[in-house]
C-alpha cells in the first residue's frame, strides 16, 4: 500500500509533534499540492484530514493562507484526545455527563504530568 501526503503528513503529527502541530494553511496547501485556499479547496483538505484522524482548530480552516490552525490525532492519548473532546463540545453547543467526567480527568493527568519542555512561569 502506498503512503499518500496526507497520511505521511499525519504520522508526522502523531509521531514527531506528540500528536499535536501549529501550522499555516499555506503548508496544508503545500501538502494538498493546490495553490490557493478557495472553498472548495478547504473542504477536500477537511476531508482528508478527517480520513487521516487529524482534527483541527478553528473547527472550520480558514480560507486565509496565512492563518494559522492547530492540528491534533485525534486518536492519541493527552493532548490529542483533549483537543478532540473539547472539539465535539464546541460543535454541539451542548455536552453529557460523561464528556464532562472525560475532560475533566484528562485536565487532571495533564496537570500531574506537566510537559517537560515548558517553560516556567
Amino acid at each position: 500500500m502506498t503512503d499518500t501526503p496526507w497520511k505521511t503528513y499525519a504520522e508526522m503529527i502523531a509521531e514527531g509533534d506528540r500528536g499535536w502541530r501549529q501550522t499555516s494553511v499555506q503548508e496544508l496547501l503545500a501538502v494538498a499540492g493546490e495553490r490557493k485556499a478557495g472553498r472548495r479547496i478547504i473542504a477536500g483538505i477537511e476531508r482528508e484530514l478527517a480520513a487521516q484522524r487529524v482534527g483541527y482548530f478553528p473547527t472550520q480552516l480558514p480560507t486565509d493562507q496565512t492563518a494559522f490552525v492547530l492540528l491534533y490525532n485525534q486518536d492519541l492519548q493527552g493532548v490529542g484526545s483533549l483537543l478532540h473532546l473539547v472539539r465535539q463540545l464546541t460543535e454541539t453547543g451542548t455536552s453529557t455527563n460523561s464528556q464532562i467526567i472525560t475532560l475533566h480527568a484528562l485536565l487532571h493527568q495533564l496537570r500531574a504530568r506537566p510537559d517537560e519542555d515548558a517553560t516556567p512561569e
